[in-house]
Formats: C-alpha cells, structure tokens, sequence
C-alpha cells in the first residue's frame, strides 16, 4: 500500500490550519513562508543614523527584488527616497558652509592629501583639484536639485536600477563626507559632475554585499586617518 507524502506547500496549508484550531502554535516565519528572512545588518552601529538607515532601507528593497518580491520592494520606496533625499540635505549643507571659505579664496586642500581620499570615491588622482571655484560649487548644487527631482520621479516609476544607482552615489558620498568633512568642496563637485555624466563606476554592478563591504572599508580608512 503506498502512502502519499504532502509537499511542503500542502504540509505549510495543514500547519496553518492546525494552528487555527489551537493544536499548534506558528511562528511569523512560518505564516509568512514565502518571504525570505531578512537578516539584520551588523557592524553599522557606529555610522551616522541617517546613512544606516538608508543602508538598511536599502537592503531591505534589494533582497525583495532578489526574491522576487516586487510589490514589497515598491512598498519600500517612499521610505528609501525620503532617506535618501536627507543625506542629499547634509550633502548640500555641507557644500553651503564651505562657501564663505571659498569666497574668501581660503587655502585650499593640498591635492596629495586628498587622493586617498578620492579614491574611495572612485575619482582618478589626475582629476583631482586642491579646490573648487564658485562655479564648481554652484553646479554642485544644482546637480543635487536635480537628484532630488530624479529621485522623485524614481519613486512613481518604480524604476530600481536607476534608483540603485542614485543610492550607491549618494551614500558612499555620504560617507566620505562625514569622516573627511574637510575634503568635501574640492571631491563632493567632482564626485557630483561624474555622476551627472554618467561616467562608469565600478560600484554600478556590485552586489549589495560587495558594496556594503566596500562602505565599511571606507569607514575604517577614513577613521584611521
């Protein structure tokens, strides 16, 4: 006599209904099999609130799109654009409090000193500036006016590669300018005309954990400075 085994969708059907009678208790992960945990993200504790949060926001819609969860990635936008477009504040604050300094002709940064720096922004030592002019800055500015509407339109369009790509840019920016505050009017405009002409970065086609890797290395070296 032979014996039919059930499968695992038709034994997570019994299961339920078993726990609906009170013979056994499930757990969330159980009532909810067909979404993938989403394990916590570690070692971020010591990162600026408004960068984690977005990396977090950030994980969270990749690993629904890799499980083929699209409508729980699309939930995940408003969230991820509204972090988003904060760090794009303190980017432009930051620009902003650096303007006096510039109109004043300051001394600039010395450009050796800032190519380590630059590197973890992925921009070449020949590219690199002691200091950037007033026009520089303006356009600075203006390129993050128009991230901001991008990011607006990537919010309805649903459009993830496009948004994975503003992300990556706009938190490793963060990063940098957060733990070398000093560098950040003669890298942030170079970082920002790259972006807008859609010059290549090698950051474009890493997966989130290769790119996680990479921000926290960006971290440790900005710290150890």
């Amino acid at each position: 006599m032979s014996s039919i085994v059930p499968g695992p969708q038709k034994k997570h059907e019994h299961e339920i209904d078993a726990a609906r009678a009170g013979a056994k208790p499930l757990n969330a992960g159980e009532l909810n099999a067909a979404a993938p945990h989403v394990e916590d993200l570690t070692g971020l504790d010591d990162w600026p609130d408004s960068v984690r949060s977005v990396v977090e926001d950030e994980h969270e819609r990749v690993t629904s799109l890799a499980s083929n969860r699209r409508k729980t990635a699309d939930l995940a936008l408003p969230e991820l654009v509204r972090g988003v477009d904060e760090l794009l504040d303190l980017i432009a604050e930051r620009l902003q409090a650096d303007k006096p300094g510039l109109l004043r002709k300051s001394k600039a940064t010395p450009a050796d000193e800032l190519d380590d720096v630059a590197e973890l922004l992925g921009i070449p030592s020949d590219e690199v500036v002691p200091a950037a002019g007033r026009g520089e800055l303006r356009t600075a500015l203006r390129t993050i006016k128009q991230l901001r509407a991008q990011l607006k339109e990537l919010e309805t369009s649903h459009n993830h590669s496009r948004l994975t790509r503003v992300v990556t840019f706009v938190v490793r920016l963060a990063l940098v300018i957060d733990g070398a505050p000093e560098t950040a009017s003669a890298l942030a405009p170079i970082a920002l005309d790259r972006f807008a002409k859609a010059v290549p970065d090698f950051q474009w086609d890493s997966t989130f954990e290769e790119k996680l890797e990479s921000w926290r290395e960006t971290r440790r070296t900005l710290a150890a400075r």
